[in-house]
């Protein structure tokens, strides 16, 4: 992760990276402006701290979608004109002309998604056809709202306490989930599944089959639940049912199981010397390290830390 901090604010608009801006201060109650960055897979997150309003006035890149979340409840925002409630987003399409402008500090999160990681005909359909500009600014989403500013300030500690975060498996994790929230915001739930019709339907044991067999081929690396899905040629929802009726778990807890012994497994071979605990855990997608050593003492009575020091006793 980088971050960088100004005390002049037109140094920090030349570092806001996917847009060409051009932006005005407002109201300076503190003279310090700081921007972190991360690149997940492709993703770029941009976290902006102002101690400023401004009226920021850019060109989106052709190439990617961007979700802006505002952060600061007590300050107006708005883009082209349309006030942002609160934990509602600012969706700008690629190529689009956006203006954001707030009058006083306050805080926000971007998300540079690349279009081809969206099915871009299906997102079309998601918005209003009478519209006659290319940013949407959707109503109070507060589900989405708490998932996302969650997950990248997660994500955030972990860049910024792991520098190998960014090339990590883990980053294309919180890549995926990303990806998931920005469809639900846009209202395309379904984007990264292929469209088919008249398919017949398909047994759970042959879902559980498929599931199985890709979790063999990918053993030692990440699987997501989509990834099953895809597998198995069903919705992420007929999937949940066959784990639940077949495992008595849904395949996302199936899956945070098969995590935590892919964990203990590389733990307990591991060289204390050589190498940390975190860089296993992010080897194997995880990126809350508080949150996983917590499941991982719960399910095998240890810290990670003391299955590693366990090793060469």
């Amino acid at each position: 992760m980088q971050t960088h901090c100004f005390n002049d604010f037109d140094a920090f608009t030349e570092s806001i990276g996917d847009l060409k801006s051009r932006m005005l201060l407002r109201n300076a109650t503190r003279r310090q402006w700081s921007i972190s960055s991360v690149d997940l897979d492709g993703f770029k997150v941009q976290y902006g701290r102002l101690g400023s309003g401004n009226i920021a006035q850019a060109e989106v890149s052709s190439l990617a979608y961007m979700l802006y979340l505002p952060l600061t409840d007590s300050v107006e925002y708005r883009a082209n004109g349309t006030v942002l409630e609160e934990d509602s987003f600012a969706i700008l399409e690629p190529g689009c002309e956006v203006c954001v402008s707030t009058k006083d500090a306050h805080d926000w999160l971007v998300v540079s998604i690349p279009s081809q990681r969206f099915d871009c005909d299906a997102l079309s359909g998601s918005f209003p056809a009478s519209r006659d500009h290319k940013v949407w600014v959707t109503g109070a989403m507060h589900q989405a709202a708490r998932k996302y500013r969650h997950l990248l300030r997660e994500t955030m500690i972990a860049a910024a306490n792991n520098p190998q975060f960014e090339s990590s498996p883990a980053a294309a994790c919180v890549a995926a989930e990303l990806l998931k929230i920005a469809s639900s915001v846009i209202g395309n739930q379904q984007a990264s599944l292929p469209v088919r019709t008249g398919r017949p339907p398909i047994s759970r044991e042959a879902i559980i089959a498929c599931s199985r067999e890709l979790i063999e081929q990918r053993d030692g690396e990440v699987v997501a639940v989509g990834d099953l899905a895809a597998a198995a040629s069903v919705s992420e929802r007929t999937l949940r049912n066959a784990f639940n009726e077949y495992f008595g778990a849904g395949p996302a807890r199936y899956l945070r199981l098969r995590q935590l012994h892919q964990v203990k497994r590389a733990l307990e071979v591991g060289d204390p010397d050589e190498i940390s605990v975190s860089d296993v855990l992010l080897r194997y997608g995880v990126w809350e390290f508080g949150r996983f050593a917590s499941r991982y003492r719960r399910i095998f009575g240890v810290l990670p830390s003391e299955t590693l020091r366990a090793t060469f006793r």
